[in-house]
């Protein structure tokens, strides 16, 4: 549990995990008004339970959720890589896949593989970092640029809708920052200094400078240097 879980509310906790909120809002905004009642809906790569952050908000919209992960688990209904899933040619109505892009070894296969289980018209959710850490090692191989990712649809015959950037130049450099509360975390500093450390970045780099950086990233209309992209494509009609 975080410093700022315990100090701010929930909403402001939210709004100030930059790495996850961009993501959760294009979810929100972009995917969750399309889910209704008697549709089926895969999140491939989901990750286990705890890791599945808006699990109750997508259940909450009636749609059938399935998720899917490489790694069995708690919240895991398929056990399966996302190169290879284990479904039918045209099953999902809309496949949700949140930045899960970078840990695969093939990403066009990947997002071929979710063109394929999606019904024709059916819609494609994704996101992934254009900027980031290494994280989750060694299963961390690449990170993506919109015009790549465009590529990548183009050839899995997805048409885009939109294109979202996950914040500009001040929201990134708010992630960068807060990044070294985990190289305090893993230095060989003596207890006390590192604790030190840490509180006062968690307090600086995690709070105060997040809160003008994220107030100065609105000027940031054409973001070039951002943490990631959030990208929804749908499968053409069979009639279109």
């Amino acid at each position: 549990m975080s410093l700022g879980s315990h100090l701010l509310s929930p909403r402001l906790h939210e709004r100030l995990q930059v790495e996850r909120w961009y993501v959760h809002q294009f979810i929100r905004t972009q995917a969750m008004p399309l889910m209704k009642p008697g549709m089926l809906v895969l999140d491939a790569g989901s990750g286990h339970e705890h890791e599945q952050y808006l699990r109750k908000e997508l259940l909450a919209t009636g749609a059938t959720l399935h998720t899917c992960d490489f790694s069995p688990g708690p919240g895991v209904d398929f056990a399966a890589d996302v190169s290879a899933l284990p479904f039918a040619d045209a099953t999902y109505d809309l496949v949700l896949s949140t930045q899960v892009l970078e840990h695969v070894q093939d990403p066009k296969k990947v997002v071929s593989e979710m063109a394929r289980v999606l019904k024709p018209g059916g819609h494609l959710f994704l996101t992934t970092p254009q900027s980031s850490p290494l994280h989750n090692l060694p299963w961390n191989y690449f990170n993506f640029t919109n015009l790549g990712l465009r590529l990548l649809f183009d050839a899995a015959g997805l048409k885009i809708l939109r294109e979202m950037p996950q914040g500009g130049h001040f929201a990134l450099l708010a992630y960068q920052l807060h990044w070294t509360v985990n190289f305090f975390r893993q230095s060989s500093l003596p207890g006390l200094v590192k604790k030190l450390s840490m509180l006062f970045c968690q307090m600086f780099f995690g709070f105060f400078a997040k809160v003008v950086l994220l107030w100065l990233d609105r000027l940031d209309s054409e973001p070039l240097n951002t943490q990631g992209w959030c990208i929804h494509g749908v499968k053409p009609s069979s009639d279109a």
